[in-house]
């Protein structure tokens, strides 16, 4: 490695994860305060119909070839093979471009069957549906190419300016969803703003990258090599992306289909709290996928990485699950109503063990991509697919909306599993004491953190001081536990207390 390449600090892999943090917490906040108002807006049943879309949106919009330019600007930046940035980023365009319009042409036509069809959209809102789906294509694409530009801040590991940008974008985009649906809008009005937003930001984003970035230069013709190198990379993270849109497909159009789009919503609304949680931890470990590539040869550090950034992130999650297993009731209640403790109360602590699960998976997901292992991503996925989607079969008929989402936390279950083969792969044995510890050490703290909870919670009246003081009390009795253990170490505690302070 040169002189010239050398990792990042660890001040700055912590300015970094601050940064990505916040393109998480900041627009959270103000679509926490939108989503019931859009609910009452739209109704249940078209709600069901924006949240269908919007999924489908949400799942495309990775859908990019963004992932080899982070890996290979972070890994060739400020080398003698820095000339191969620019050909990554012309094939990357290129094809983006080229499997964008082609998927945006087969979405366009195949929107009235999937309407009338597969998702059985009763008759009067058919056609706004189908509307909704062809705004939807031109999202998907705009995405595609937003992610392209952003793709090239996260690889120069300039976080701040991402986050910056991303979270300026989410309040923007909320913030008029929420303006609109008080002016009486529908769905179609509300994804149309969507639409004009990203499009203008995604502009943002190449002109900063632009500016940043030399390298990047857009030409037609580059080096075969670059073009194989670059479709062999992504071919698992398309791959993966597939399967993951037609998991998100099938379950909200088998919901759809079999429930009804109120059903949906009822499905939805507890799922996005899910996503939230998945979402964050996405963002504080977004900087380990090139931070890995910069890593590819010194497995010590990167083992070091992965432990601590596992350790952090599992401490995170339990706590917010088992808070949700306490209070998931209270919570639906003072945020959205009394029909949605009826009908989601169950579902949220489902969705959110859930995507609890797969987000303490991410951190060995992006460390398998960093390290150019998508394909392995793209294997786990399908076998998720394949139990998801036949449990849903099985169960849905006699569970209904619980039936679908133990269908769902079967999959990530049994794929969660998989950490360990990616330990295996990359570090040669197992990471048995560490999980042990980790396993023991949280489980104590959870116990004891959810008493305290649900103390607190049956004892005062139901509102919304009762429910932090509860989150609160919990939380402090979480880390004294976790203290007394000495399960977090000094430089942990120096990394936890450094994100506090900013």
């Amino acid at each position: 490695m040169s002189e010239s390449r050398k990792p990042q600090s660890g001040k700055s892999v912590i300015r970094n994860v601050f940064y990505g943090s916040l393109t998480w917490f900041l627009p959270l906040c103000i679509s926490f305060i939108a989503t019931p108002i859009i609910v009452r807006s739209l109704g249940n049943n078209d709600y069901g119909i924006y949240a269908l879309v919007l999924g489908f949106i949400g799942y495309s919009f990775t859908f990019s070839f963004g992932k080899a330019i982070t890996k290979y600007v972070a890994e060739y930046r400020n080398t003698p093979e820095s000339d191969t940035i620019t050909d990554v980023i012309s094939a990357s365009f290129v094809l983006n471009c080229v499997i964008g319009l082609a998927g945006v042409t087969i979405i366009c036509l195949l929107s009235p069957w999937l309407v009338r069809e597969v998702f059985r959209i009763e008759e009067a809102s058919q056609n706004k549906t189908i509307h909704a789906m062809y705004i939807a294509t031109a999202v998907i694409f705009v995405s595609m190419l937003s992610t392209l530009f952003s793709s090239m801040l996260q690889g120069l590991h300039r976080f701040d300016i991402y986050s910056k940008i991303f979270t300026v974008s989410g309040f923007v985009s909320i913030g008029g969803n929420l303006v609109l649906a008080l002016m009486g809008y529908g769905l179609v009005a509300l994804l149309l703003w969507n639409l004009i937003t990203l499009a203008i930001f995604a502009l943002i984003y190449a002109i900063v990258a632009k500016r940043l970035l030399p390298e990047f230069k857009l030409r037609l013709s580059f080096d075969r090599t670059t073009l194989r190198m670059v479709v062999g990379y992504n071919a698992g993270i398309i791959g993966y992306q597939i399967v993951a849109n037609v998991l998100l497909l099938f379950e909200r159009g088998w919901i759809t289909q079999r429930l009804g789009s109120e059903n949906l919503t009822y499905y939805v609304v507890p799922m996005t709290l899910g996503m939230y949680l998945h979402g964050f931890v996405s963002s504080l470990v977004q900087v380990i996928f090139p931070l890995a590539s910069e890593l590819n040869n010194d497995r010590e550090k990167l083992l070091k990485l992965y432990t601590k950034a596992t350790k952090i992130i599992s401490m995170i999650v339990v706590f917010v699950m088992l808070s949700v297993v306490v209070n998931s009731r209270l919570f639906l209640h003072l945020w959205i109503g009394e029909s949605f403790v009826e009908n989601s109360a169950d579902l949220l602590i489902l969705h959110m063990v859930t995507f609890g699960l797969a987000a303490i998976m991410t951190v060995s997901w992006q460390m398998s991509e960093g390290l150019g292992f998508p394909h392995y991503n793209f294997g786990i996925i399908t076998i998720c697919l394949i139990i998801s989607v036949s449990s849903m079969f099985a169960l849905t008929a006699n569970y209904g909306n619980f039936g679908v989402a133990v269908a769902r936390l079967a999959g990530f279950g049994t794929i969660f599993f998989s950490i360990f083969v990616v330990e295996r792969l990359f570090f040669k044995h197992i990471q048995f004491g560490f999980w042990i510890r980790i396993l023991l050490s949280l489980g104590a703290a959870s116990l004891v953190a959810a008493a305290v909870e649900f103390s607190v919670t049956t004892n005062l009246p139901q509102s919304w001081p009762t429910l932090f003081l509860s989150a609160g009390i919990g939380g402090a009795a979480y880390l004294l536990v976790l203290l007394l253990l000495k399960f977090v170490t000094e430089d942990e505690k120096l990394l936890i207390r450094t994100l506090l302070k900013r």
